[in-house]
């Protein structure tokens, strides 16, 4: 039996795969789910059998035990579903692969200067495939070891498929190489067109958009945005501004402060603010909600909360799109250290505001009827629609990728 393997972290990229992983196993293919870091339980929630890192890892390794207790003191935080030995294992490996490069003094200044994203372990992704014999690798974008199963597969002659769930910006040092990917999914005509001049060829990519996006077409959203608004006891007529946060490594108060003003708006013009954290990034225990403010939780359908508030604000969470392609308005401030890693702009239907000072002006004008607020609107139902992604993807790999292995 065909055997593809899914590998990918957790937030939207977990979200990307589930479905595909499903719709593939339906298909009557042998389907197996490789879960980085937090995308493990979101798996199990959805039914999905998965391995982890540390089924694949020496744990005993000395060297795994020395660098991954160094960074699991740095890195690993209780209470996201991650155990300490898991967090050591993975990191350990990540150290390991790298020193075996350029050696463990150089491998830790690189890391001291690049953090996390110095790391790509290629020759484990190595141990991984030869053990697992895959025909087929689908991954998303991420760094680490989405990149290196990604390289791994490459180098050992067996076909893959990156989808890029949205922007590509931020990846785009290594999306550009031919190893990252035989074929590429995207959502964005936009991705294609900056990924081919950086020196990709036009033939490796499939406009299919993100599965992880085809829950958006489910036409019971609008009533489940309500029963979501009665379960939390919110008027009707309440107005909901939606924040959807982002960590800022490189200044870890920018949400907090962002969250605080725009929790103060809000009591200002009688509106109230719900407030969605990341959840694999943000230790929700450790963070302050303010009190007149609702917090969604990560198990919340996200999409039915979306369609319960009447504007979403983001830095850069890839959640504004989810907003734009449910026609909600979306306020983007363009504060964050990362904001060139994302391209909401006004021909996506979103409005961006340039200091934290305008987001109250901004979400004025999203929330009244006016010229700019109606030209949004248009844009917004001119964006493609929802719901065939996964089904294009399936037959992407059916069609190509898995006729290239054959």
């Amino acid at each position: 039996m065909t055997k593809i393997l899914f590998c990918s972290y957790g937030g939207g990229h977990v979200t990307a795969i589930i479905p595909v992983f499903k719709a593939m196993e339906k298909r009557g293919y042998s389907c197996q789910y490789l879960a980085l870091t937090t995308a493990g339980d979101i798996a199990a929630r959805a039914g999905i059998k998965h391995t982890r890192p540390i089924d694949y890892i020496n744990i005993n390794d000395p060297v795994i035990q020395k660098w991954g207790r160094k960074l699991a003191a740095v890195h690993h935080t209780d209470g996201k579903g991650i155990s300490i030995d898991e967090s050591i294992a993975y990191l350990g490996t990540l150290f390991r692969d790298l020193a075996i490069d350029i050696g463990e003094s150089d491998a830790w200044e690189q890391y001291k200067k690049h953090g996390l994203n110095a790391f790509c372990p290629v020759y484990f992704m190595h141990e991984v495939l030869r053990k697992e014999k895959p025909d087929v690798v689908v991954a998303t974008t991420s760094p680490r070891m989405e990149k290196a199963i990604l390289r791994a597969a490459y180098q050992l002659n067996i076909p893959s498929l990156c989808m890029i769930e949205l922007f590509g910006i931020q990846e785009e040092s290594w999306l550009s190489r031919p190893d990252n990917g035989d074929f590429l999914a995207v959502s964005r005509t936009e991705v294609i067109n900056r990924l081919t001049a950086c020196g990709r060829k036009r033939d490796d990519f499939f406009l299919t958009g993100s599965p992880m996006f085809d829950q958006l077409a489910n036409p019971k959203l609008k009533k489940k945005g309500c029963e979501w608004r009665k379960e939390r006891e919110v008027d009707e007529n309440q107005t909901l501004i939606f924040w959807a946060e982002q960590p800022e490594p490189l200044e870890p108060e920018l949400p907090r402060r962002v969250r605080n003003h725009l929790a103060e708006i809000c009591r200002k013009n009688g509106w109230k603010l719900v407030v969605r954290l990341h959840p694999s990034s943000t230790d929700e225990s450790k963070e302050r909600i303010p009190d007149d403010c609702i917090q969604s939780y990560s198990y919340e359908d996200l999409p039915s909360v979306i369609h319960a508030c009447d504007v979403t604000v983001t830095l850069t969470s890839t959640v504004g799109w989810e907003a734009l392609l449910s026609l909600k308005p979306l306020l983007v401030i363009k504060i964050s250290h990362y904001q060139d890693m994302v391209s909401y702009g006004k021909d996506d239907g979103a409005l961006t505001v340039s200091t934290l000072k305008d987001a109250e002006q901004g979400l004025v004008t999203l929330l009244t009827t006016n010229k700019v607020s109606e030209k949004l609107a248009k844009l917004r139902e001119s964006l493609p629609k929802p719901g065939k992604a996964t089904q294009n993807i399936c037959e992407l790999l059916e069609t190509q990728i898995l006729r290239k292995k054959r």
